[in-house]
C-alpha cells in the first residue's frame, strides 16, 4: 500500500459520498491506495457508507461518541498501512491527478509536507439555510451558466434567474442535489458549479513569491495535506486536547515545523470544497482553541497569527518580523528577553479580548505591563538597544503598534 487517505467526518452526508466518488476516478493505481473514513458519531445518514464498495480499498470506522477531528485523524493514522498519508476533509472533491501529484512529490523528497495551493467552492447541493454569501455564489453560477439555469428550472418547474435565487432557496424544504455520481466522475462537468475561494488566499498568494525563504510557510497548512507516516509518528500525531473547531491542524503543522519538516505548496493540486451551511458557534470555539494553542506554544511564531484580527492579511509584516526575530536570537542569544516576551504577551491579549467580546485596545494596560514600572523600563531599554542596530525595523514597528494600540 503506497497511500492512505484519512477523512474524518461528522454529519457531512451525502457530501462525503461525493468526495468518495471523486477518489474512484484518480489517475493512480487504486490497488495501492486506501481510503479511511472516520465517522465521528454522526447523527445523519453517514453510517450508510459502511456498505460503500469502491474500486480502492475502503475502511469505514465509526466512533460511538463524538471525539473531535484530532482524535478522528489519530484513529485513522493508527489504522493506515500506507507509507504516505493524505489528510482530506470529508467534503472535498479532488481532481483526477490529486493523489498522483501528492505521491510523486514524496518520491523525490524526504521530510516533506505537501500543501494544496488551489482551492475553489463547489456547489453540489442547495441548502435552505445557506447564508447570504452562499446564496450570492449560487446566483453567480446561474448568471454564468445556462446549463445550471436550465437544471434549476427543471427542478423547480419555475422561471429561474440570478435575481430570484434567494427566494427559491429559502422555499426549499430539504437539501437538493445539483450533481450526480456520474457528474462527479466526469471532471469537466464540475466546472459550471465552481466559485473562486478567497479564504486564506492572501497567505497562499504571498507565499507563492516568498516560499523558499519564509519562516511562516507552515501557517498555510490546513486540513488537507500529505506527508510520510514516519514523520507523523516522530511528532506524535494530532493533539487531542483541541475540541470543537480548529486549530488542531495549525498546531500539528507548527510541531512539524519545529521538528525540521520542509513545507511545499503545490499550486497545481486542485481541490473543491462542497458548500454546506456554516457552523453557528464556529468563531467562539475557534478563539478558545487559538488561546489554547498560544498557551501550549507561547512563541512569537504562534502568537503573531493574532495580528490577523487587527491587521488583516499583513503576511509580509509577519514574515519580516519572524525573519528579524530569528536573526536577533541567532546573533544575540539570550538577550532582549523582556522585549520579546512583551510582544508575545501583547499578541496573546488580542485573542483574550476577542473571546471576552471586548474592544481590542489598551493592550499594555489589559496585559498588566503598563502597571509594572520596572518591567516597562527594561522593555523600552531593550527596544532602544535593538533599534540602535538599524536592521530590525519590523520588530520595532510591531512593538510600537501593539504598545500604542
Amino acid at each position: 500500500m503506497y497511500v492512505s487517505i484519512i477523512m474524518p467526518s461528522y454529519n457531512r452526508y451525502p457530501l462525503n459520498l461525493y468526495s468518495l466518488y471523486a477518489l474512484e476516478k484518480q489517475n493512480f493505481d487504486l490497488t495501492k491506495m486506501e481510503v479511511i473514513l472516520i465517522d465521528d458519531a454522526s447523527t445523519d445518514e453517514t453510517p450508510l457508507l459502511k456498505n460503500f464498495q469502491p474500486l480502492y480499498h475502503f475502511k469505514y470506522i465509526r466512533n460511538k461518541k463524538k471525539l473531535g477531528t484530532a482524535s478522528a485523524r489519530n484513529k485513522g493514522i493508527k489504522k493506515a498501512i500506507g507509507k504516505i498519508i493524505i489528510f482530506l476533509d470529508s467534503e472535498m472533491v479532488v481532481d483526477p491527478e490529486y493523489v498522483n501529484n501528492h505521491y510523486r512529490l514524496h518520491l523525490r523528497n524526504t521530510n516533506l509536507v505537501v500543501i494544496g495551493g488551489k482551492k475553489q467552492k463547489l456547489l453540489t447541493h442547495l441548502y435552505p439555510d445557506f447564508d447570504a454569501e452562499q446564496i450570492k455564489d449560487v446566483s453567480q453560477i446561474v448568471k454564468k451558466s445556462q446549463l445550471v439555469k436550465d437544471k434549476l428550472r427543471n427542478m423547480t418547474k419555475k422561471k429561474v434567474n440570478y435575481k430570484n435565487i434567494a427566494a427559491m432557496i429559502r422555499k426549499l424544504k430539504k437539501p437538493v442535489p445539483l450533481l450526480t455520481k456520474e457528474d462527479i466522475h466526469v471532471f469537466d462537468k464540475l466546472l459550471p458549479y465552481l466559485v473562486p475561494y478567497k479564504k486564506n488566499a492572501g497567505l497562499l498568494n504571498y507565499l507563492r513569491e516568498n516560499f523558499s525563504t519564509s519562516p511562516i510557510a507552515w501557517m498555510a497548512c490546513g486540513g488537507n495535506l500529505s506527508l510520510k507516516k514516519d514523520l507523523i509518528n516522530n511528532i506524535g500525531g494530532y493533539d487531542e486536547d483541541f475540541k470543537g473547531w480548529g486549530p488542531e491542524d495549525a498546531e500539528f503543522a507548527y510541531r512539524l515545523y519545529k521538528a525540521g519538516a520542509k513545507f511545499f505548496i503545490d499550486y497545481e493540486l486542485e481541490r473543491f470544497h462542497q458548500e454546506h451551511p456554516k457552523q453557528q458557534n464556529k468563531v467562539s470555539s475557534d478563539t478558545k482553541n487559538w488561546i489554547l494553542f498560544q498557551d501550549k506554544h507561547p512563541d512569537l511564531a504562534v502568537c503573531i497569527r493574532a495580528l490577523n484580527l487587527i491587521k488583516k492579511n499583513d503576511y509580509a509584516l509577519m514574515d519580516n518580523v519572524m525573519k528579524e526575530y530569528l536573526a536577533v536570537i541567532n546573533d544575540y542569544p539570550g538577550e532582549f528577553q523582556q522585549f520579546f516576551n512583551s510582544i508575545i504577551i501583547l499578541l496573546q491579549q488580542i485573542r483574550i479580548l476577542k473571546l471576552e467580546n471586548k474592544p481590542i485596545i489598551n493592550l499594555m494596560q489589559n496585559s498588566g505591563i503598563e502597571l509594572d514600572e520596572e518591567r516597562k523600563k527594561q522593555i523600552y531599554k531593550e527596544r532602544e538597544m535593538i533599534k540602535s542596530y538599524g536592521k530590525f525595523n519590523n520588530l520595532i514597528s510591531l512593538f510600537d503598534f501593539l504598545s500604542e494600540k
